[in-house]
């Protein structure tokens, strides 16, 4: 391989990390178009548990109008590990590493936190110079596992935010200062990365 292949190769391969980035994102941010942008429009995804469909009809489901995601997932994060990735002109295959969490309440309002891990094998093809997910399959290495969050800092009050088992607790102004994450537009994220 000459450099010229060898350059080509690498660009090829970043879009596809950037392409994973974005769909991560979207799902997270429920951002549809982010989500379809890693997607070409006749995509398969075969992500399991009843959720096989399109890869624009999986973007679909990010929407927080009750069309999409169950409302009470409130908060998921998607965690993108070792990306391995072959290309070949204008083919490329690729398996990537995930772990998800996802935040819901039940109707009595208790929280529970559902974990599950895997990789997502694609096939991409490169259409008008850019690589996109022609078909996603979605292996579930690690178990799904839910369980109950029961306090969200250590104890002895678990209340009352804190980093450290009976440590001292952190300022109110310093708690309301912090940047939270949120499903939408209303996420930090969109501040930094502005559209337009």
């Amino acid at each position: 391989m000459d450099d010229r292949q060898a350059i080509a190769e690498l660009l090829a391969k970043q879009q596809i990390v950037d392409a994973m980035a974005r769909y991560a994102r979207g799902i997270d941010r429920r951002d549809e178009a982010l989500v379809r942008s890693a997607y070409h429009e006749d995509s398969i995804d075969n992500h399991g548990y009843g959720n096989d469909s399109s890869g624009w009809g999986l973007a679909a489901k990010v929407r927080t109008d009750g069309t999409g995601f169950p409302v009470e997932w409130y908060s998921t994060t998607h965690m993108l590990g070792q990306h391995h990735i072959e290309v070949d002109g204008d083919r490329a295959v690729s398996e990537v590493y995930f772990e998800s969490v996802s935040r819901l309440r039940d109707p009595e309002g208790r929280e529970w936190r559902i974990t599950c891990s895997g990789r997502y094998l694609d096939r991409w093809t490169r259409r008008d110079g850019q690589f996109r997910i022609s078909e996603r399959t979605v292996v579930y290495d690690g178990e799904v596992h839910t369980e109950p969050v029961l306090a969200n800092w250590p104890g002895p009050d678990p209340a009352v935010p804190k980093g450290v088992w009976g440590g001292e607790s952190i300022p109110v102004d310093a708690v309301k200062a912090t940047a939270m994450g949120t499903a939408g537009e209303d996420d930090p994220s969109y501040r930094l990365f502005r559209r337009g």
